[in-house]
């Protein structure tokens, strides 16, 4: 029996401001795909090594897919079965709850009291090399909070040098320091440089890059479900703690994220702590987007059509064909 033909659909994502300390862009290209009525989502991230997107398509036109192409079609399988059984891939599930994504392409305050007035657990920020401009922007945000018990959580995607994390945390304010959930990848894995500022600073930290080979020196492994099996983590570090993020993609791909959390927590428990699924207000509004809804952390699958949601909005886009 022939394999089912791959449809795809290119999409265009825009933020306000640039979303990360290796990125200065702000628009980012993706595509979807649909196989036997099932949708993934391929949106690259050369700044990270991926392919491009028109090489991306290519390579699956060409029965070569790369690995993000890969887990958009293990997607695209696992929606395809809902879809066909006319439930949502979210049926006795629950997802876990998320901190706050912060836009830095959006004032402070108004971000600042939807945190407060919806109950946001916790702040993630973009760290930048320049850590003390960071800094002076987390102490602000925990003075616009007051009394609250918001925690912050930061990424500087490893653009830091070992010294310039250290002076990072030196020069915080005790009040800030206590209230700091972890620094995830401060400055490019090195096992001997962060167990060495573990042990100095006694401060939580979170491994995105680097997790392969990983071995000590890291309390939580970040997992980006777009771009790797949580199973596979798991085996690697099953004594440390497991944070879902989504890719900063569409909507798709972050539903994706959120199942593939979900199901893990209802797998490993207690393992799976504070996720961050939450991205869809960081890109400017469009008819996705504007399903996607997460009051204080808590995002809301979208039901339509089953699988992971939004089949009205699949059935109307102008798919076109990528394989025979």
């Amino acid at each position: 029996m022939p394999d089912s033909p791959i449809y795809f659909w290119e999409y265009l994502l825009f933020s306000g401001a640039a979303l990360n300390s290796a990125s200065v862009r702000r628009s980012f290209p993706g595509a979807l795909i649909l196989k036997d009525s099932g949708i993934g989502c391929i949106h690259p991230w050369p700044e990270f090594g991926d392919a491009p997107l028109e090489q991306q398509l290519a390579l699956l036109q060409s029965g070569q897919p790369t690995p993000l192409a890969r887990r958009a079609l293990d997607c695209a399988a696992l929606d395809s079965n809902a879809r066909h059984a006319s439930v949502s891939l979210f049926q006795d599930l629950a997802i876990p709850a998320s901190h706050y994504s912060w836009s830095f392409g959006h004032p402070t305050t108004p971000q600042i009291n939807r945190l407060l007035n919806e109950g946001w657990p916790a702040l993630k920020a973009k760290g930048y090399p320049n850590w003390g401009e960071t800094l002076r922007f987390l102490e602000a945000c925990q003075r616009t909070a007051g009394d609250s018990n918001l925690r912050f959580r930061i990424d500087f995607n490893g653009c830091l040098e070992p010294a310039a994390f250290h002076k990072f945390i030196e020069f915080m304010p005790l009040r800030l320091y206590r209230a700091i959930d972890f620094v995830e990848d401060p400055c490019p894995y090195d096992p001997l440089t962060w167990n060495a500022a573990r042990e100095k600073w006694a401060i939580p930290l979170a491994l995105d890059k680097g997790w392969q080979s990983a071995t000590t020196g890291f309390d939580s492994v970040v997992i980006k479900p777009a771009r790797r099996d949580w199973r596979t983590v798991a085996s690697l570090h099953p004594q440390k703690n497991l944070v879902f993020t989504s890719a900063m993609d569409h909507p798709i791909g972050q539903m994706y994220a959120a199942y593939e959390a979900a199901t893990a927590r209802r797998e490993l428990g207690d393992t799976i702590g504070l996720c961050g699924l939450c991205t869809q207000h960081l890109f400017t509004p469009d008819p996705f987007l504007e399903r996607v809804h997460s009051p204080g952390g808590h995002l809301q699958p979208d039901l339509v059509g089953g699988g992971l949601g939004f089949g009205d909005l699949i059935e109307g886009l102008p798919w076109r064909r990528l394989t025979p």
